[in-house]
């Protein structure tokens, strides 16, 4: 039974991951192509509609797709069913309401049709919604056909443009069909899984509703700041200043790609196996399950930041070439941030209902960060920008783990494998000092920068194997003992 929840997790993680992949693949693609292909500032206008939708689509959503996955099929639909016609209204009127404020911005700055970014965020942000639905429902593999089917459909878009006359307007027009597509099917099969759910769990007291209203608000504001913390920075020196340090900062202070996916998955896959498990053991269940992900995504984020780390020179010159060679302190600063990205430090609050110590933590890390960028950025220069959000990240993430082991009466100790990590970290960081030492001492940049990548893959595979491995052995799950 313990190897069956074992494997039902990374199960559960890998398909939610994979969903994610390919669009953030797509994406990537197009981000390296475009910045090589367009001019800077053309660049900068499409960078614009990205950058301003990845701040609103939140706002629409307003948590709603992070609580769904908090709860069970069954569960989901006997909270829909209380739901009123004034509730959906209400919401349909909110979405409207924000959907007109980006379109309003991106018509005056793009000079493109008001409809096209209305039309845009609305199906954006209900594709997030139903995509929860689904998750719950486990239609994994239909997930990821669909999502194979629009990245393949995204990166066409960007390269037909590209070869005509580019337009932001053409780009945008036709990325709205497909992206409306995704949501008619996801809404169509939402619905249909909705409707075949026959064993209703017992409708809950007002008092549990009153938590789940709680949650999710708190929810929603948590992932407005979430998601502006991660873009905030951006927008600042986009503002104040010029378009080539903009360029530069943007370049260098990216999301390394598909690690925000793989611990939103990781997150998930934790609720979902916590909302099914036994409520009279959940204290032991939460410190065994956090203690198991922060295993298996260490597997993943140390090896990629101890690449990232030591080949950062070689990798921003073969990726966005010698122009954006500024671009590289930033990014060396920006990584520090990746250590916290092996631990979901949200997840336990969010399974105990503690959305008001998420939010102070949220809105104490972007307020710090915001202190921090001016005088760091007078100390440092572009980097200094990055650390500012790299150190209150890292304050962030200690506020809390305090409070996670305080409310669960144990020690943050005991929350995370932090033996297991020291060793990995050793072991990982000698691997790559001596590879890179021997690539830099004998061969050509982009083969060193081929043979470090090669390490990496292999050194991710290796330790996973060998991790999954040691908890099949130990039945799945293991105690703080143990780890």
């Amino acid at each position: 039974m313990s190897n069956s929840k074992s494997n039902s997790f990374v199960s559960n993680s890998f398909f939610i991951f994979l969903i994610r992949f390919f669009p953030s693949l797509a994406n990537f693609l197009v981000l390296v192509g475009y910045s090589n292909f367009l001019p800077q500032r053309v660049y900068g206008d499409y960078q614009h509609f990205w950058i301003q939708l990845n701040v609103f689509y939140p706002l629409a959503c307003f948590g709603i797709h992070i609580a769904i996955v908090a709860y069970s099929g069954e569960y989901l639909k006997n909270v829909l069913q209380k739901l009123s016609g004034k509730h959906y209204l209400l919401y349909g009127l909110w979405i409207t309401l924000v959907a007109g404020i980006f379109a309003l911005l991106q018509a005056h700055s793009l000079q493109i049709s008001f409809a096209v970014p209305f039309l845009f965020l609305m199906a954006f942000s209900l594709t997030f919604i139903f995509e929860s639905i689904l998750i719950v429902f486990r239609c994994y593999k239909t997930l990821v056909a669909v999502n194979v089917l629009y990245s393949l459909a995204y990166c066409l878009v960007h390269w037909y443009v590209a070869k005509g006359e580019f337009s932001l307007a053409l780009v945008f027009g036709s990325l709205l069909i497909i992206t409306a597509s995704r949501l008619v099917i996801y809404a169509a099969l939402a619905i249909n899984k909705i409707n075949n759910v026959t064993r209703v769990q017992p409708s809950a007291e007002r008092d549990e509703l009153g938590r789940i209203r709680s949650l999710w608000m708190h929810l929603g504001v948590y992932d407005v700041i979430q998601i502006l913390s991660g873009w905030i920075d951006k927008f600042i020196i986009s503002i104040l200043l010029t378009s080539q340090l903009s360029a530069i900062y943007f370049n260098g202070s990216q999301n390394i790609p598909f690690l925000p996916l793989l611990l939103g998955a990781a997150s998930s896959a934790a609720l979902i196996k916590l909302a099914g498990s036994n409520k009279q053991n959940e204290t032991a269940n939460i410190i065994q399950i956090m203690n198991q992900s922060g295993r298996v995504l260490s597997c993943i984020v140390f090896p990629i930041f101890l690449f990232l780390l030591f080949y950062r020179w070689e990798l921003i010159i073969t990726i966005f070439t010698e122009k954006y060679a500024p671009a590289v302190p930033v990014f060396f600063a920006a990584l520090f941030i990746l250590p916290l990205r092996a631990y979901s430090f949200s997840t336990a609050l969010q399974r105990l209902h503690k959305g008001s110590i998420i939010n102070i933590g949220a809105i104490t890390e972007i307020v710090l960060g915001c202190l921090l960028m001016y005088p760091l950025y007078l100390l440092l220069g572009l980097p200094g920008v990055a650390l500012s959000f790299v150190l209150s990240t890292w304050f962030q993430a200690s506020f809390y783990l305090y409070h996670t082991a305080k409310l669960l009466n144990t020690s943050p100790w005991s929350l995370a494998p932090i033996k297991n990590w020291i060793i990995k970290l050793i072991v990982f960081a000698s691997l790559f000092i001596g590879i890179h030492y021997i690539g830099v001492s004998f061969l050509s940049q982009k083969i060193n920068l081929f043979l470090g990548t090669t390490v990496m893959v292999c050194t991710i595979g290796l330790s996973l194997y060998i991790e999954l491995t040691n908890q099949r052995k130990h039945g799945g799950l293991q105690s703080p003992e143990q780890i």
